[in-house]
């Protein structure tokens, strides 16, 4: 999501996914499809109380959605659907559906309202440029720090490390493989949004994220090329959750994701 978007992993699995198929065979265009969903679970709670998970800036109940399209992707024009599914006392999960293909269950821990989008499970999806097909099965996500803060006071920061390790396959040829990213996020004062689903007086987050695909030799990661780096502004408004965001790549294009409706339980 992305970003830091969410950001949030599913979608970052489809930026994984296309920087390892460049890194092995650069293309001007990409397509990628098919994923198998991760299931997790939580210590149920009522909908009303989110305990650790409540956070002004993104709300978190069962049944709550989001919708969102995205254009200049490299992978083209695309929407996708966030839905909390299971909330606990410190985590919840969200059910995430692509127009891609790609869907995942994505395991969220919370602590005093900041939120990190931790686990998506074994995931496999494909990409195809020109004249190959790249296969991406993650094997393992972790991830430190966080990407939603508990608060957006102008001035305050924070990080995430994730890290993907998988295997990349192309015809007969396979590799372990590595993905680390590096996000580091600041808030930027108050800005008035105006998406599909409204106008709305979001706080503004700036984030630098580095990106470096490696294969593995031996266990050790070798880069594969040089790290994608990638500006994100995210907008938030109280109430709502994220709605906008724009990711500039240095490998790849410039992302403009934006929310068409939600549904607030």
């Amino acid at each position: 999501m992305n970003s830091h978007r969410f950001q949030i992993i599913a979608s970052s699995l489809v930026l994984f996914a296309v920087v390892a198929a460049c890194s092995l065979s650069p293309s001007a265009s990409t397509t990628a499809s098919t994923a198998a969903p991760a299931v997790a679970t939580s210590q149920p709670v009522s909908a009303s109380s989110a305990g650790d998970c409540s956070n002004t800036y993104f709300p978190v109940s069962v049944g709550t959605n989001w919708a969102y399209s995205s254009t200049g992707s490299t992978l083209g024009a695309y929407t996708y659907t966030w839905t909390v599914t299971d909330l606990g006392n410190a985590g919840f999960t969200t059910s995430d559906q692509y127009s891609t293909g790609v869907n995942a269950s994505i395991k969220w821990n919370c602590q005093n309202g900041n939120l990190a989008a931790l686990d998506a499970g074994s995931t496999s999806l494909s990409v195809t440029n020109s004249s190959s097909t790249f296969k991406m099965t993650s094997n393992s996500i972790t991830a430190d720090g966080f990407n939603i803060p508990n608060n957006f006071n102008n001035g305050n920061t924070w990080s995430e490390k994730v890290t993907v390790d998988g295997t990349v396959q192309s015809g007969t040829n396979s590799a372990n493989s590595q993905i680390v990213s590096n996000v580091n996020c600041s808030a930027a004062g108050t800005e008035s949004v105006t998406v599909p689903a409204g106008t709305f007086d979001a706080v503004k987050a700036t984030c630098n994220q580095t990106v470096q695909v490696s294969f593995l030799m031996q266990g050790t990661p070798q880069p594969a090329g040089a790290p994608d780096m990638v500006s994100i502004t995210d907008w938030y408004a109280k109430g709502v959750g994220l709605v906008k965001s724009v990711r500039a790549s240095s490998l790849s294009n410039t992302e403009t994701i934006v929310l068409t409706q939600y549904k607030i339980q």
